[in-house]
């Protein structure tokens, strides 16, 4: 990462009271989310997993399942 957008990141995570692995977490856990809904391989990928209940895999594929009923 370059220099400047690591400070970036730093200044970012200050202002949000988050530490730079948790602000990364949430970033990677948006774009996955999308990516579960809009990309058909990733899509199926979630829905052939068996996941804890309780769990965010568990309610990310539940919320497919229910998206998917709707269309």
């Amino acid at each position: 990462m370059h220099d400047e957008c690591a400070q970036l990141l730093k200044s970012v995570c200050a202002l949000k009271g988050v530490n730079q692995g948790e602000w990364i977490y949430m970033c990677v856990e948006q774009h996955f989310t999308k990516l579960a809904y809009e990309d058909p391989q990733v899509q199926q990928l979630v829905l052939s997993g068996t996941y804890q209940p309780g769990s965010k895999a568990y309610a990310l594929k539940e919320a497919i399942q229910e998206h998917l009923k709707k269309d």
